[in-house]
């Protein structure tokens, strides 16, 4: 297949190009030129999106398949009461509505009862429509510690650190997920305390790099933070409470960070808090935008997760996130990448996230032009994962 594309983003970071040409074979971008460079190829009969954009399917490195972003909170409680096969029912269609949004690849990071692995080999067997999945399965967590009632593997010390890593590999986990603290608290302004020691830290990651398993780690707190980053963790999620000196240290290290800025923002217009809590939570995203900010200026390895599922996140939009960033000081093909290149390299993916001969032909076609409206993201004329077109 001969594809036109009007405007050309490769999600490397590069300048955008124009009049460009993608020949697609066997699921594969074989090539990308202008017209005339393909052999065998006429130029008329390629498809023409010469009047939209192409770039790479976005990947959002940050959900929970199992969960819906409702905000209400009656409604979310009665989710918690569904049974395992209607909560595995609509983590399918959580999955199918996150590829027709023009995400063609998740890092799902955590779900209960080996339920993110089971989607990920459905949609590998054809059985089910969705993106590619990449999957922690079962996050572990102190006992009584954060999402254990989500499903997650409770570990104490050590030795029982180990073990969980080791399960987790066993099942097909891509990634090993460990929580260090809890969520923010919006009336007190802490995230709880931390709640694996260093030793329990150092652990999971020592472990995990024997199976040649990233760790990324839910962390909160400047403490926590600088100690998985001293453990030598890949990936932060949230880090909602850092302050200048913890963005500098992870700006210096080699993890990447997604701070998941949309379910802040989501959670500041559902009004269901009091208004101590909801004054707390203004104050809480402020500073994480401040702090992000900083990152972004500091070129910090940012990259694009939004926590769907969580309350008011629904799967799919990563274009919150990116818009955010753009807001924040990253220029549009920056925060593209975001979501493309760097996402891919942050997630040890490396067969797709950018437009160039040989990856896979997983590509988003949007009405509009994102460098100068990053928002137009959600004008999706076509999808494509593996070169077949998807809407």
């Amino acid at each position: 297949m001969l594809i036109k594309a009007g405007l050309l983003i490769d999600g490397t970071g590069s300048a955008p190009r124009q009049g460009c040409y993608l020949s697609l074979e066997n699921g594969k971008i074989a090539a990308v030129g202008r017209e005339g460079d393909f052999a065998g190829l006429e130029a008329e009969q390629a498809l023409d999106y010469s009047a939209y954009t192409i770039l790479p399917g976005l990947i959002d490195v940050h959900v929970h398949l199992f969960l819906e972003g409702i905000s209400d909170p009656k409604a979310r409680a009665g989710r918690w009461q569904e049974t395992k096969e209607m909560t595995l029912l609509r983590a399918a269609n959580n999955a199918a509505v996150t590829l027709k949004n023009g995400v063609t690849t998740v890092r799902d990071l955590a779900g209960p009862g080996g339920m993110s692995l089971a989607l990920k080999q459905a949609v590998e067997k054809k059985v089910l429509t969705g993106p590619r999945i990449m999957t922690c399965n079962r996050a572990i967590s102190i006992t009584g510690g954060h999402f254990h009632y989500a499903g997650g593997r409770e570990a104490d010390g050590p030795d029982e650190i180990v073990k969980a890593v080791r399960e987790q590999v066993k099942a097909g986990a891509a990634w090993i997920k460990i929580m260090l603290t809890g969520s923010v608290n919006f009336e007190t302004g802490n995230a709880g305390p931390m709640e694996f020691s260093f030793r329990e830290i150092q652990a999971a990651v020592t472990e995990a790099e024997r199976f040649n398993r990233p760790v990324s780690a839910h962390a909160n707190g400047v403490q926590a933070v600088r100690q998985a980053l001293t453990a030598g963790v890949q990936s932060i999620e949230h880090g909602a409470l850092l302050d200048e000196a913890a963005v500098d240290f992870l700006r210096s290290s080699p993890a990447y960070w997604a701070p998941t800025l949309t379910p802040f923002l989501q959670m500041l217009h559902q009004g269901h808090f009091s208004p101590q809590t909801q004054t707390g939570l203004e104050q809480v995203y402020a500073h994480h935008c401040a702090m992000v900010r900083r990152g972004i200026a500091a070129g910090a390895k940012i990259i694009a997760g939004t926590d769907a599922g969580a309350p008011g996140v629904q799967h799919g939009e990563v274009w919150r996130e990116l818009g955010l960033f753009v807001e924040l000081g990253m220029s549009p093909v920056q925060a593209i990448a975001s979501a493309t290149g760097l996402a891919a390299k942050a997630i040890g993916v490396t067969d797709t996230g950018v437009v160039t001969a040989g990856k896979n032909a997983d590509l988003l076609v949007i009405d509009g032009n994102p460098l100068g409206d990053i928002q137009s993201l959600r004008h999706i004329v076509q999808v494509y994962k593996k070169g077949v077109g998807i809407i």
